[in-house]
């Protein structure tokens, strides 16, 4: 069933667990994010990105993952991840997406705030929820790379979140999208900070490899929200190596295929038991 953000995100901060929130680039990671969520009874946020999207294509994106969030026995919130384009995200906002995300932070301020609050005035006319990032979580995001480690200001999130009001916040306390290059350290006392001042549902992207244990000591600092991406592609496409090494001369697209999502259901379902989600549908 498709369900709104804010909402759940509100759930899950009463409930002292976060909502998994999954990109998938095909078709093969979004039956396998659905089906791990369905056996887990979890809410689950079914995420995708410009670059993903555009590989393949807007118009199948929308109507097969409207048709999973609508069909599926869980709630699912349908969300635009990384969203770059203002046009492409407005076109979301229009498909019906339950939720889009604007990424503005590596512009200076005062211009992350008015692009975030021209999308949220879009969307609030259409009941689509947003999320927007201040601070700058670096790495490979969608097709962009970025070395930016900027760690979230506590002063610039409160005036962020007063002038944007919007439904959730991702901030940036040391985790990094794609695959780490070095030594994970999350800033628990900054995020710690940043709960205690702000009352809008904290968002924590660039999991993918973060050791669980710290995902779960930041679900208690109060982050109802956890993106991941990498890991699941990766598991995607052991998935289909393994079916390959298993079957050399193999060619149906419809197993090797099936392998894929398979993993990339195991790989979920761990997630999901280690945010605490499972059950809370």
């Amino acid at each position: 069933m498709k369900a709104k953000l804010k909402e759940e995100l509100l759930k899950a901060k009463q409930g002292k667990y976060a909502v998994p929130a999954f990109n998938f680039d095909n078709l093969e990671m979004m039956k396998g994010i659905i089906e791990a969520a369905e056996a887990e009874k979890s809410p689950v946020i079914l995420m995708v990105t410009e670059s993903a999207a555009k590989y393949m294509g807007l118009d199948y994106v929308f109507a097969f993952s409207l048709t999973a969030a609508i069909k599926a026995t869980v709630p699912v919130v349908l969300h635009w991840d990384h969203g770059f384009d203002i046009s492409l995200i407005k076109r979301a906002i229009d498909a019906g997406f339950s939720s889009v995300m604007l990424d503005s932070s590596l512009k200076p301020f005062a211009e992350n705030v008015k692009e975030t609050q021209e999308i949220v005035a879009y969307a609030r006319q259409k009941g689509v929820e947003v999320e927007s990032e201040i601070g700058h979580v670096g790495g490979k995001e969608d097709d962009r790379n970025s070395s930016s480690k900027g760690y979230t200001d506590v002063q610039e999130a409160v005036e962020f979140d007063k002038q944007t009001q919007i439904d959730a916040l991702a901030v940036a306390i040391g985790t990094s999208h794609g695959l780490f290059s070095g030594e994970i350290k999350l800033q628990f006392e900054l995020l710690a900070e940043l709960e205690k001042n702000i009352k809008t549902p904290l968002v924590l992207h660039g999991s993918s490899q973060v050791p669980l244990e710290d995902l779960q000591k930041a679900i208690d600092l109060g982050i109802t929200k956890i993106n991941i991406g990498t890991d699941l592609k990766m598991a995607c496409a052991e998935g289909i190596k393994a079916w390959f090494k298993e079957n050399p001369n193999g060619f149906d697209a419809r197993k090797y295929g099936r392998n894929g999502v398979d993993f990339v259901k195991a790989e979920a379902i761990k997630k999901i038991r280690a945010f605490r989600s499972n059950n809370k549908a």
